[in-house]
């Protein structure tokens, strides 16, 4: 069965504004007017064959305090535009990977993303999570709603600093989007379990408005060593992995 995607609260706003626009066709019935239908704004997300985008990735890996890293770069690419089984509009994506900006790029990885009126669906090995719902507002969602796999457990996303601007620094490089959403896991105020004295999980990824996600940032820590006693702290990390995206071209 599909798990719960919207709030209680948000199912009875819906009806609400169904009713409203259900009324508002009515009076334009009357009046013999057309009246244009605003499409819901999913352009946090523009998708078109033969775009791309590049990414520096930086993943910082920590071995008992002790920090390495690995740079790289990403590029996402979509090859086709095509309609899925659900009658959804979907895209796909290959991601390539290189070492460097001379290296030559290898393919890496396909996802599917699929934009619609009300959410964005981004499917990697045949997993669905819904990025982004639309409009944008207040409140939590469950990105794994259409992911039917046995033991996938509930993960909720919210948005964050919603419409504000966002720097993006890569090196020496940086470049600020006037206009940004965030979605963001709970932290540690919101929810325990992922956020806490000993555990460290948030995952973030931001979208600009006419240019899709610019940045990325999935961060793991443990802070003690399993079966010892320890008072933990945040800054000793026994292990963990900081995995950063930044957009740095796109283009088609």
């Amino acid at each position: 069965m599909l798990r719960y995607l919207f709030s209680e609260s948000w199912i009875l706003s819906s009806r609400r504004l169904v009713a409203a626009g259900l009324l508002a066709l009515a009076v334009a019935g009357c009046k013999n007017e057309s009246v244009p239908v605003e499409p819901a704004d999913t352009n946090y997300y523009p998708l078109a064959v033969g775009d791309y985008r590049i990414y520096n990735v930086v993943d910082t890996i920590w071995t008992r305090n002790v920090k390495t890293y690995n740079r790289y770069q990403f590029r996402e690419q979509v090859t086709e535009q095509y309609t899925d089984n659900a009658g959804r509009e979907a895209f796909r994506i290959i991601r390539s990977r290189r070492a460097t900006a001379t290296d030559a790029w290898r393919d890496d990885s396909v996802l599917v993303v699929s934009p619609a009126a009300t959410n964005v669906l981004v499917t990697r090995n045949n997993n669905p999570r819904v990025e982004l719902i639309f409009p944008v507002r207040e409140g939590y969602w469950n990105a794994n709603a259409f992911n039917n796999m046995n033991g996938i457990k509930d993960e909720n996303l919210h948005y964050t600093r919603v419409g504000e601007p966002f720097t993006a620094t890569s090196g020496t490089v940086s470049r600020t989007y006037p206009q940004t959403i965030t979605t963001s896991t709970p932290d540690g105020v919101e929810e325990t379990e992922y956020v806490n004295a000993f555990y460290y999980l948030r995952v973030r990824q931001v979208y600009a408005q006419g240019e899709g996600p610019v940045y990325r940032s999935r961060r793991r820590f443990i802070y003690c060593e399993p079966g010892i006693n320890c008072i933990p702290s945040p800054n000793v990390i026994f292990s963990g992995v900081a995995h950063t995206e930044t957009l740095v071209e796109k283009g088609r």
